[in-house]
């Protein structure tokens, strides 16, 4: 595995921002030994601290004559930080905000983002980006690493020994940048001389990906830089080489990591950790420690602490792909740099809940069975948006790897990078409307059918993509905005929507489920599949000829996921794991050595996820859970790892393993030795 970092030894951290505003001035005047008594006691392995944040402000005494500094400040906190993290061999890291500075953009507009050169509201602002002044964004393409970023890490390193750094406000706040040297290089890197304003213009794709270019070039310069100043320093870029920026992670960052949303935040990291695992660097996900509703940090909506159940939840996920954690802690209104003690007790019960299953979980790698791709080349095809971290289209494989989880399939994530290697080795790989997939991996994928595969393909535009003679089927027409009829598997049907929906007329393929056209009162069959099977080689292809993976990830309807387990059932689409338990339980598979390891997740909550209650608490159990599981040796004993440590009730016979969990309160992992 590529990247510095501090060994397997090294997994929860502790992260703490203020970022710091002119008028500051207690920051640091709370940071003595108490500080670091409760950092012991929370016993964390690593801890980042406030550094400086999006106001471009410092909360310690930089002597660069660049630097920004509040006026008022009375204490230097990084300093206090430094002092109690040496005193129990911690290492430290400084938030640091990046390309978002609206200090540095004041002091030196040379550097900022220029807008187009009539700025119009067509033109937009900073969509999704945190601010709509493109004063406080730094362009990627000027002087702003060498004349203000990298002396200010060396400074950090130099004084205080900082160990890495988090740089925060990087790739969700870069934007397109108009100024001359960017207009320059955009020219000579894809010969357009004109830089689109425009998102519906077709070029906004040229200009999006030449700013994700400029941006790596920026990072990769200034990780260089570290590195050559400072060996052995660490650095990571928020969200770069994460789930919304896939492709091979050849910037030269340290690890990976991003934080996750405040709240609904669940869901993201089924696919983030699924996908960062695939990344060949140690990677984190930091959980907000806190959270609130009904927007974003509103006077009648304020921040409370997080049930500690809830970010147990959301650290399972994690766990169950070998992730490190981060915890995002700051008190909202406390100014001074202090912890809150009661939050610190609560926090050692999630360090504690950690802790305990990391052996497990540390050691093991996933068992390839399914896979979802989410190619790249498509991706980056398809850009919108005015920031490099919102502007792809994830929406399809979101809805797949949902579909999957919730029918109990062992599900992986993959780019088209990462599955070239390891392709032949899964089972079953589905590719949600990625029409525009690159021809090199269209090709290997009707050739992995070929040679045994299964490829399970949804979307109007592949049938185009993969051809009619691989899927078996003719195209009889292409109906937009059209809402089809398919069955629910309970006698009854869903509707599904699909901005296109090709109506197939099987040929060497065997259609598998009817179409309607209204709600399957009787006499209203389409006369159409709503999905086909191919025999293809050694091999099967299974083709919904609709955008069902982005229906689902949009509409969530249960009725939708039932339609698309039943089509891999009637397809025989099996894997060596199978799990019968409700769809709110999550199954991954793992291997440690000789080891099988059937990890399960309970993500249901006492409490309706409603718009306003974004609270998970009181998580009723479930149970029993029934598996079975292919495996040619019988084994010598099956046994829980946390919530039943004691051996299970299993059985044996002709190389399937089945078994009960008599219950499931959170987390377990089933272990089968």
């Amino acid at each position: 595995m590529s990247g510095n970092w501090y060994g397997e030894h090294c997994c929860i951290g502790l992260h703490y921002d203020l970022h710091a505003s002119e008028g500051d001035t207690e920051i640091g005047t709370r940071v003595g030994d108490a500080l670091g008594d409760l950092l012991h006691e929370l016993g964390v392995d690593f801890v980042q601290t406030d550094c400086k944040g999006h106001p471009g402000y410092l909360s310690w005494f930089s002597e660069l004559p660049a630097s920004s500094v509040p006026p008022g400040l009375e204490r230097d906190a990084l300093a206090g930080w430094r002092m109690q993290t040496r005193r129990f061999g911690l290492p430290l890291h400084c938030h640091y905000s990046g390309i978002w500075d609206k200090a540095a953009g004041k002091r030196f507009p040379e550097w900022h983002i220029q807008p187009p050169p009539v700025h119009s509201a067509a033109a937009g602002g900073g969509q999704n980006c945190g601010t709509d002044n493109v004063s406080e964004t730094m362009c990627p393409n000027r002087g702003y690493a060498d004349g203000l970023m990298l002396p200010q890490l060396s400074e950090l390193v130099e004084r205080y020994g900082v160990d890495g750094f988090w740089i925060d406000g990087d790739l969700w706040a870069v934007r397109p940048c108009y100024c001359d040297r960017c207009r320059e290089l955009y020219t000579a890197e894809t010969g357009k001389a004109e830089m689109p304003v425009n998102e519906d213009d077709p070029d906004w794709p040229l200009l999006w990906n030449f700013m994700l270019r400029s941006f790596n070039r920026h990072v990769t310069h200034c990780c260089d830089e570290l590195h050559r100043r400072h060996p052995g320093v660490r650095i990571c870029s928020n969200w770069l080489q994460t789930y919304r920026n896939p492709g091979k992670p050849e910037v030269p960052t340290d690890w990976i990591s991003g934080d996750n949303s405040h709240r609904f935040g669940l869901d993201a990291s089924r696919c983030e950790a699924r996908f960062l695992e695939t990344r060949g660097k140690p990677w984190d996900i930091m959980l907000w420690t806190f959270f609130c509703n009904n927007g974003f940090g509103l006077p009648e909506a304020p921040w409370t602490f997080k049930p500690v159940e809830m970010l147990e939840q959301e650290i399972a996920v994690l766990l169950s792909r070998g992730g490190n954690i981060q915890l995002y802690e700051t008190a909202a209104g406390l100014r001074d740099g202090r912890l809150v003690p009661w939050r610190i007790r609560r926090l050692k019960q999630v360090v504690d809940f950690i802790r305990s299953r990391l052996s497990v979980c540390k050691s093991s790698e996933s068992v390839p069975q399914v896979c979802v791709l989410h190619s790249e080349t498509h991706f980056y095809r398809h850009v919108k948006g005015r920031n490099l971290l919102t502007g792809g289209d994830i929406a399809p494989v979101n809805g797949a790897v949902y579909l999957l989880l919730e029918n109990h399939f062992h599900t992986d994530l993959c780019d088209e990078w990462a599955l070239a290697p390891k392709l032949e080795g899964y089972p079953v790989v589905v590719v949600p409307e990625q029409d525009d997939l690159s021809e090199e991996m269209a090709v290997r994928l009707k050739e992995y059918v070929r040679q045994g595969g299964t490829l399970v393909l949804t979307g109007s535009g592949l049938f185009d993509r993969f051809g009619a003679e691989f899927i078996g089927a003719e195209s009889v027409r292409v109906e937009a905005d059209a809402r089809r009829y398919v069955p629910d598997g309970d006698g009854g049907t869903v509707p599904l929507y699909s901005r296109a929906f090709r109506l197939l007329r099987p040929v060497t393929a065997r259609g598998l489920l009817p179409l309607f056209t209204q709600w399957g009162v009787g006499g209203d069959e389409a006369g159409f599949p709503a999905a086909v099977l191919n025999r293809v080689g050694k091999g099967k292809v299974v083709y919904i000829p609709a955008a069902v993976a982005r229906d689902y990830d949009f509409n969530r309807m249960p009725a939708i996921r039932a339609f698309f387990g039943l089509v891999l059932r009637e397809a025989a689409v099996g894997t060596a794991v199978a799990l019968n338990a409700p769809s709110w339980v999550d199954l991954t598979l793992r291997r440690s050595g000789e080891q099988l390891q059937i990890h399960l997740i309970n993500r249901a909550t006492g409490i309706p996820n409603l718009p306003n209650q974004g609270a998970v608490a009181e998580i009723p159990a479930t149970g029993p859970l029934a598996f079975r599981l292919k495996t040619a040796r019988k084994p010598r004993s099956v046994r829980g790892a946390w919530e039943h440590a004691a051996e299970l009730e299993w059985n044996w016979e002709e190389g399937v393993l089945s078994g009960i969990l008599p219950q499931l309160r959170l987390y377990e992992a089933v272990l089968i030795d």
